[in-house]
């Protein structure tokens, strides 16, 4: 008996000591999935009532519990002893079997998961609920497509080939709410949580040192850049993303720059099924819309794009300011092209679905939609927005006026993305000596 009792004890500190490699109690406690109160709790036929927040609710330790495996039976092992399989495809994920608005094994039959725009931009109207129906967008609407992101990490940072693609962003050990237990509401300062782990810190079968990024002094925009102004929340002047309040230097925002270029820049190359090509790389180090300057070539007496700006941007200031990607893209999904948002700077109506072809932009111009989305900072019109370009490239000094580059052809406009792209400074294959966006 005494010897039972040993090997009893034995295998079960064991199985502590390897439970706490994979999860800290203190960082999985402070998570969303492991929180006591509204935490992770699985309902399904044949699996006990366990607490809230209890490992076992993801991870099956043993193939049945009184004889039968629990629901969704697969028939056989997962990987990470998980109830389902890690990863099938865009819309068949272990963590689309709880992060979904119906039909789901969290207790409730739902977990309510709301855009950017609606978080931090405090668009209340965005109907978008649930990462299942984020990730179920196609063309033209946009998501990040998980396959590429599992192939793209393989390998990398110690990742494998089992590694689920939520996981390049997410420690499912770690990530918080944000906000926190309020699915229905906007971010506040007194809500604040944090949901994304840097890709690059990512550590083998460690989750202790894979910590969140964003919830420490030196994670936050203001320390990547003195220039960042934050912009408006939706239908407010007096109040800010990303919770709301009156703060505008980004010390309350994740610094989105440094973490969306571990795989965005100009080194990586990243292919996209959904567009049958590679992305553009580009450094956010010469962006104007990064930490590039974003200087103003335009005559004396012209309109431009910098002193024609929008509050809460200053022309003054207009070539320092560095933004972050979340002023302008969604992080899983959009009805856009390039997961642009819906709302920017405080109002909707940046629709950018058309990327050729004759869709009616402003004023009914075909192939100018993307004018929808900068026109919520810079004031743009067709007919008299200008730049001076150099005399080398086409159209010359006459720069946006010039119908060699903007005027129809048949009866489409250039699309602005021809030039005006991440990591473009060519113009019809001329370098136009700075960059273009």
């Amino acid at each position: 008996m005494k010897k039972s009792v040993f090997i009893t004890g034995t295998v079960l500190i064991s199985i502590l000591l390897i439970c706490g490699k994979f999860a800290d109690a203190g960082t999985y406690l402070s998570s969303a999935h492991g929180n006591s109160t509204y935490g992770v709790k699985r309902t399904a036929s044949g699996f006990p009532d366990y607490t809230k927040g209890l490992c076992a609710h993801c991870h099956e330790m043993h193939a049945s519990i009184d004889g039968s495996e629990p629901l969704p039976s697969s028939g056989g092992p997962s990987s990470f002893t998980l109830f389902y399989s890690n990863h099938v495809s865009q819309t068949d994920n272990f963590c689309f079997q709880c992060h979904k608005d119906a039909g789901a094994y969290q207790s409730g039959g739902s977990i309510i998961n709301r855009s950017y725009s609606y978080r931090a931009g405090g668009w209340n109207a965005d109907t978008v609920n649930d990462t299942l129906e984020s990730f179920s967008f196609t063309s033209p609407d946009t998501s990040h497509y998980l396959d590429d992101i599992r192939t793209f990490i393989t390998g990398r940072w110690n990742y494998t080939a089992d590694s689920n693609p939520c996981n390049a962003c997410h420690n499912p050990h770690a990530a918080q709410g944000d906000p926190a237990n309020a699915p229905g509401s906007a971010k506040t300062s007194g809500s604040r949580g944090y949901p994304v782990s840097r890709p690059s810190l990512h550590s083998s079968n460690d989750n202790n040192s894979w910590g969140l990024w964003g919830d420490s002094a030196g994670e936050k925009m203001s320390d990547y850049t003195s220039g960042y102004q934050a912009p408006y929340r939706f239908n407010s002047v007096v109040t800010y993303e990303p919770d709301g309040s009156t703060t505008q230097n980004g010390t309350n925002l994740t610094d989105y720059v440094t973490y969306c270029t571990d795989c965005h820049n100009n080194t990586n190359t990243i292919s996209s099924t959904p567009l049958a090509r590679n992305l553009n790389t580009f450094s956010w180090s010469n962006e104007k819309h990064g930490s590039g300057t974003a200087d103003n070539n335009t005559p004396v007496g012209e309109p431009d794009t910098c002193s024609n700006i929008f509050a809460p941007y200053q022309s003054a200031t207009c070539g320092t300011y560095v933004l972050a990607c979340t002023d302008c893209h969604e992080p899983h999904s959009s009805p856009n092209l390039f997961l642009i948002r819906r709302e920017v700077n405080g109002s909707t109506g940046s629709t950018v679905t058309v990327d050729s072809g004759t869709g009616s932009g402003p004023s009914g111009d075909p192939n100018t939609e993307w004018i929808n989305l900068c026109n919520k900072c810079h004031d743009i019109a067709i007919s008299d927005a200008r730049h001076d370009h150099p005399a080398t490239v086409p159209g010359g000094d006459a720069g946006c006026s010039s119908t060699t580059c903007h005027g129809p052809i048949g009866d489409e406009y250039r699309l602005c993305t021809e030039c005006h792209k991440h990591g473009n400074n060519l113009i019809d294959a001329v370098a136009y000596g700075d960059y273009l966006f």
